[in-house]
């Protein structure tokens, strides 16, 4: 049976083709804006809500792997299951990384994470852009980050933190993935006169 997560079920992505030929990411804030038309001053209403969304496109596929792309679009059923998927260009930390990173304390929210068990007084743990992925969520860290002496450092993460891990809970910095459902209920692929496919879709993070 498949992994699920918060109710839903996770469908694996066939093994090949191993990564796309290209993502697009887009990265979004729910941020308002209003502009006095008097005065041009500007008021900013951030609601703390950040996620992201890709367009995924795939390199020519064989008919063979096709079909098992096929099949994993019909299997999401739309937007009702939900898939795993990482930056296949950024499959480890930058940063040294060293030790072994968990969180620290319960019940954290926001975009900052309280962490242990880096290397005591380890300078670089994570450089800006590194990312990291807790339980099946994917961040972002977004400055250097060094370990204090007793191992601790509070990471500046993108998006906000979406379910509070618990004390303890492992970070995982090497082939990080996120947790995605489709933006549309339609899937679409092509084949052409060249006996090849093509296979395009669009995602966002599942919330």
């Amino acid at each position: 049976s498949m992994a699920t997560f918060n109710g839903w079920e996770i469908v694996p992505l066939p093994a090949s083709p191993a990564a796309p030929a290209s993502i697009e990411f887009t990265a979004m804030d729910t941020v308002a804006m209003s502009t006095n038309p008097f005065t041009a001053q500007q008021q900013v209403q951030d609601w703390q809500a950040s996620w992201l969304e890709a367009s995924v496109t795939y390199p020519p596929l064989t008919q063979v792997q096709a079909q098992g792309w096929i099949a994993f679009l019909m299997s999401l059923r739309g937007q009702a299951k939900i898939f795993q998927m990482g930056d296949p260009l950024t499959r480890t930390a930058r940063g040294s990384a060293a030790g072994t990173p968990l969180v620290n304390g319960s019940a954290q929210t926001g975009y900052s994470l309280a962490t242990k068990g880096w290397t005591h007084g380890a300078s670089g743990i994570l450089l800006a852009g590194d990312l990291l992925q807790i339980g099946y969520r994917l961040y972002r860290n977004l400055t250097t980050a060094n370990a204090d002496g007793s191992g601790l450092a509070t990471l500046s993460i993108w998006p906000q933190i979406r379910e509070s891990p618990a004390d303890g809970t492992s970070i995982i910095t090497t082939a990080t993935q996120g947790l995605w459902r489709l933006k549309s209920n339609a899937r679409k692929w092509s084949m052409t006169e060249m006996r090849v496919y093509g296979l395009q879709f669009e995602m966002r993070e599942a919330l």
